[in-house]
């Protein structure tokens, strides 16, 4: 029996291709975590998110056959979902709108692998809830373009030679999207009494 866990994202996609559905089973198995992960720190929503990580999954199934096996899986698929979530906000015109959530969090190091927030004081865990929060009424302000470079690279920690093959625009462009966003997102922190030492 094929032990599909160790095969590589090209070797199933091959498999894939040949009809093979539990390599596909496979394939969505590994990266469907990541993938809600990203959209749910784009749309706020859970059932939106997962709606938006399906309907990525079957573009993904639809279009196996044009996967350049040069490329990255991990980057293509990125650039579906990306694309999936603005074309969400253009339609919807809605801004984000979401309650705190711990697995949105910015500062990683405080959270375990298993998503469980580590152990802290209470004054701590309140300030720390608060910048969030707020982290989070500041991506509302961006548009879709700049909330999607903050999280790419801050949330997602990608270089900014990805980024740009993800939202296919040039390098510059992703630096100063950046640029941008970040200032916004400062501002925006400011004018609630937080310094840019505190983000």
């Amino acid at each position: 029996m094929k032990d599909y866990s160790e095969y590589s994202d090209s070797k199933l996609i091959n498999l894939a291709v040949a009809k093979d559905e539990l390599a596909f089973k496979e394939l969505v198995s590994r990266h469907r975590g990541w993938a809600f992960g990203f959209v749910i720190k784009n749309v706020g929503q859970k059932e939106t998110a997962w709606d938006i990580t399906q309907e990525a999954f079957v573009r993904v199934y639809k279009n196996l056959e044009n996967f350049r096996h040069d490329a990255s899986f991990n980057t293509w698929f990125h650039r579906i979902l990306y694309n999936l979530c603005i074309d969400h906000w253009r339609k919807s015109g809605r801004k984000i709108k979401t309650e705190y959530q711990d697995e949105l969090s910015w500062d990683k190091k405080r959270i375990s692998p298993t998503g469980d927030q580590r152990r802290e004081n209470p004054e701590k865990s309140t300030k720390r809830r608060e910048v969030l929060e707020l982290l989070q009424q500041a991506l509302e302000t961006l548009s879709a373009q700049h909330r999607n470079i903050i999280i790419l690279r801050e949330m997602e920690g990608m270089s900014y030679q990805k980024i740009a093959k993800i939202t296919d625009c040039p390098k510059g462009t992703v630096m100063s999207r950046l640029h941008h966003a970040r200032k916004k997102i400062i501002e925006f922190m400011k004018k609630h009494g937080y310094s840019s030492s505190e983000i």
